[in-house]
């Protein structure tokens, strides 16, 4: 009885085993669960859009839907609110690129974006003014899409996006921020040693459930930080908060893995770019060898001592053996164990890669020790460590101006006028006081300071003029930036009947957001009240390659006219607002000494239907008697 019933058990256990089929079925329910909950989990994220748009690029402002613009949010791909959120320039570029255009994106970090000036000093900006002198018949178009604190993981992580948009070339300036950047190996968002590991870090960041991580993460990192150490001090610049490992000695793992990070990144742009036909130039990296002490020497090490070496600079100097001097101040930053100033090895690797995929190299470090004397780069061009002045910036411009030209990148015909008269063009009293108050405040933070010394630099800041006070404002402010600052000084000059210095201001804005039309309605109405039409009518024809607006066709229209061009009058002035009482009279007058009569009584009749007792009417009622 007993066996006759584990035989009937065995049986039923039997039937109640799980076919091959079965079993696939339920292990591929197992395993379609969690990634269909981490689906909907995702879907519900992006119709919430956590996170906002971290697309490189995003519509431009009403009223300029047929453009695109740098997303001011991409920055947090890559730093955490603990750390700020640095900001590519202010500007816009066609949706759909022109026939007629020659694009250049620029990538970068904190000098190819202009820092500390606005985007009027910056060489992106200068760069493309030039550019549009030199090829007058061309639309040319230079965006820079470069950033404080990052290096070239995010350049990389730029690059397919760049490339989606058409682009004729890319223009690359960066390696400084390589060690302390977003990402690199010294920096308190560094992922480790391991290039693969962060690229496929960067590529998770279009899922919204890894963001969501990310930020969850970063929270509890940053209470955990406050419980241990307390709030960070705000008073810190953004170069002070980014920096985790800050001895890295020449030679070291740390040393050798960021040589690693630069070239395999720089590479890979370069082999995106190439494989879809974008020309690329790039340029060796300069920085202030003369003027600038290392930051952390390695005495311990006679043979590493960067302290040692600069002050053998400084004798050879005074002794007036200038080579052996620039030997020493290079030997001095590359043994400067705080590599806020790129190690030679990675002008090596720009010089290599260039041969390789044959490349342009702009000829930036000739450049500046050109105009350096005896060829030591120091103060004369550097404001601190790496940043250039207005001077610098200007030759770095030139730099891949001459290369573009020399390799004839762009074709057109072109004009005698080029980058030469684009020096300190759209630059103010303002801007460079506000820099220098910049760098004053960075200096006053590590590391030029203690780590542990609060930056007091403003504490007991007086203003000693308008610029100081304007720029101080412009520091102190979440809603005041510089652009609001030159407007500010451009009106109180204008009140004051110093209309030059107005005129100034206002143009340093049209120069920094060249697409904001009221910047040259203003400039050029001050350029009006001074009788300079030219150019006035010049200055706003620049403005219609943004955008068309009737207060540039209206006095374009009448300076033709009083230049006697009656076709390119009649153009303009029939473009501009035709309720202007002054528009529809020198239309009629246009018309007149055109030898069309018929359409000069009819502007005159319009002119009477809508301001019948218009001082115009006599003078048009003797013209055409």
């Amino acid at each position: 009885m007993a066996k006759g019933n584990r035989k009937k058990h065995k049986a039923k256990s039997q039937s109640k085993e799980l076919t091959p089929v079965k079993k696939k079925i339920f292990w591929a329910i197992g395993f379609l669960l969690p990634v269909l909950f981490f689906l909907v989990f995702e879907i519900v994220l992006r119709i919430i859009n956590y996170g906002g748009n971290l697309d490189l690029f995003i519509d431009g402002p009403a009223g300029y839907e047929n453009y695109l613009r740098p997303n001011l949010n991409v920055a947090r791909r890559y730093f955490d609110n603990e750390i700020g959120i640095p900001t590519p320039p202010l500007q816009l570029f066609h949706k759909e690129k022109p026939e007629n255009s020659y694009r250049i994106f620029v990538l970068g970090g904190s000098s190819t974006a202009g820092f500390p000036y606005s985007s009027n000093a910056s060489f992106p900006n200068i760069l493309q003014r030039g550019l549009a002198n030199k090829y007058p018949d061309k639309l040319v178009e230079v965006i820079n899409v470069a950033m404080s604190a990052v290096n070239s993981y995010t350049l990389l992580d730029l690059t397919d996006e760049i490339l989606e948009q058409s682009p004729d070339a890319i223009l690359i300036y960066a390696g400084h921020n390589e060690y302390y950047g977003a990402l690199g190996v010294g920096s308190v968002q560094s992922l480790g040693n391991w290039p693969s590991l962060v690229r496929t870090y960067l590529s998770l960041q279009s899922f919204k459930t890894f963001l969501l991580l990310k930020d969850i993460i970063n929270w509890l990192k940053s209470q955990i930080g406050k419980a241990a150490s307390g709030d960070v001090d705000p008073t810190n610049t953004l170069m002070a908060r980014i920096v985790s490992e800050q001895t890295i000695p020449f030679e070291s793992d740390l040393y050798k893995a960021g040589i690693k990070q630069f070239e395999e990144n720089l590479e890979i742009i370069i082999q995106k770019a190439k494989a879809e036909n974008v020309d690329v130039i790039l340029s060796e990296l300069v920085s202030n060898l003369r003027d600038q002490k290392p930051f952390i020497s390695l005495d311990e090490n006679v043979k590493t001592s960067s302290k040692k070496y600069y002050a053998l600079a400084k004798e050879a100097e005074s002794k007036e053996d200038f080579a052996k001097a620039k030997s020493n101040y290079i030997l001095a930053k590359e043994y400067d164990a705080l590599r806020f100033r790129a190690p030679e090895e990675f002008n090596n690797i720009i010089n290599s890669l260039s041969e390789k995929y044959n490349l342009g190299i702009a000829a930036v470090k000739e450049y500046f020790e050109n105009e350096s004397e005896n060829k030591l780069i120091g103060s004369n061009l550097m404001l601190e460590h790496l940043h250039p002045n207005s001077d610098g910036y200007y030759l770095i411009a030139k730099a891949f101006f001459d290369k573009i030209d020399e390799l004839n990148l762009i074709d057109g015909k072109s004009s005698e006028n080029g980058i030469e008269i684009e020096k300190g063009k759209g630059l103010t009293k303002l801007d460079s006081t506000y820099s220098e108050m910049i760098i004053r405040h960075l200096k006053g933070s590590w590391p030029f300071q203690p780590k542990s010394m609060p930056n007091r630099v403003f504490a007991n800041f007086k203003p000693k003029n308008i610029y100081e006070e304007i720029s101080y404002r412009v520091i102190k402010s979440s809603n005041f930036n510089l652009e609001a600052g030159h407007m500010e000084l451009g009106k109180r000059f204008e009140k004051a009947g110093k209309l030059s210095e107005a005129f100034n201001e206002y143009l340093a804005l049209a120069t920094s957001i060249p697409y904001e039309m009221e910047f040259y309605e203003k400039a050029a109405t001050v350029l009006i009240k001074m009788k300079k039409y030219i150019e006035a009518s010049n200055l706003l024809k620049k403005s219609l390659l943004y955008k068309e607006n009737q207060f540039a066709y209206k006095w374009i229209g009448q300076v033709a006219l009083m230049d006697k061009n009656y076709q390119v009058a009649i153009g303009n002035l029939s473009k501009a607002d035709l309720s202007d009482t002054q528009v529809l009279f020198n239309l009629s007058r246009s018309y007149f000494f055109n030898n069309q009569i018929d359409m000069a009584r009819n502007y005159q009749s319009q002119l009477k239907k809508i301001a019948p007792n218009s001082n115009y009417i006599p003078y048009l009622n003797r013209l055409l008697k």
